[in-house]
């Protein structure tokens, strides 16, 4: 029997559930997924759309012109079946997380100490030992981010928020705030595949899965950590970051030698240290 096509209408999160459909024997009998990225407006071929039996897809404004959901859903075939997926964002790990910096995963708190006029090292020192006080109430900014995700998902078919409240504290369910780690991405695609009618995920699956976007986990501030009861938080904590791992002190280092270089691409500088942890550190001093 030939497969049925399924489109998958997402962004990066997209590229983590996929090997979950495509590695399940149940779906893989029945589906060849095509992975449509959508926040780089990549356009879905007409053809596609025609031939397409299960549109998968996370909900997009009408902004976003030719590839928003209303634009979309009405140039299916009436017997394809629609499932919307969620998009998920949490800011509880990372209260000070910004996207209104020029540099990547900006950090409020830090760019606040800089624009005071502390340099690097004064901004350093400070922002590692940080009061509750100077933090202001990260609790708040949690919970906030935790409701937006109930409402976001409340007339969703696959729900994650209850999971999500549930065991935010007790280990870590984001490798960056629009990153879910492995347990939601299994909770997610287990609910996907119990709603056409395939099962769960397969055991199998979830022990052989390599998620594909856990070669970077932003690391997370230990006081942060603290105030939040996060055991997962400790500042002797080494995160995965590309070609090593750092501790939050030095990750902040490199985020700090990455602005004294004069350039917003964090990534791309963080995907050219070498393996070894001290290596920010170094810079930044070389460059001051």
């Amino acid at each position: 029997m030939p497969q049925a096509l399924c489109l998958l209408h997402a962004n990066c999160q997209g590229e983590a559930l996929l090997p979950l459909l495509q590695n399940t024997p149940a779906f893989a009998r029945r589906f060849a997924v095509r992975h449509y990225v959508n926040y780089t407006q990549e356009h879905i071929h007409s053809q596609d759309l025609s031939q397409c039996a299960l549109f998968l897809y996370q909900r997009l404004a009408p902004k976003w012109g030719d590839i928003s959901t209303d634009n979309i859903l009405p140039r299916l075939p009436q017997s394809c079946q629609t499932i919307e997926i969620p998009n998920l964002f949490f800011k509880g790990y990372w209260p000070f997380w910004t996207s209104k910096t020029a540099i990547n995963f900006g950090d409020s708190l830090l760019e606040s100490l800089l624009e005071r006029g502390l340099n690097p090292e004064e901004a350093l020192h400070v922002y590692l030992r940080a009061t509750p006080g100077l933090m202001g109430d990260v609790a708040a900014v949690a919970e906030e981010s935790l409701r937006r995700e109930e409402e976001k998902q409340a007339q969703s078919p696959i729900v994650c928020a209850p999971l999500l409240r549930e065991l935010w504290q007790k280990e870590q369910l984001f490798i960056t705030v629009n990153h879910p780690g492995r347990t939601l991405m299994f909770h997610m695609a287990d609910s996907l595949l119990r709603l056409i009618g395939l099962g769960g995920l397969p055991q199998a699956v979830r022990r052989a899965y390599t998620h594909p976007l856990e070669d970077f986990w932003l690391p997370i501030h230990p006081q942060v950590g603290a105030l939040l009861g996060l055991p997962f938080a400790s500042p002797s904590r080494r995160y995965p970051v590309y070609q090593t791992s750092l501790t939050h002190a030095q990750y902040t280092s490199c985020y700090l030698a990455c602005k004294s270089h004069d350039t917003p691409d964090l990534i791309t500088f963080l995907k050219n240290l070498p393996p070894r942890p001290a290596a920010c550190a170094e810079n930044r001093r070389s460059s001051s």
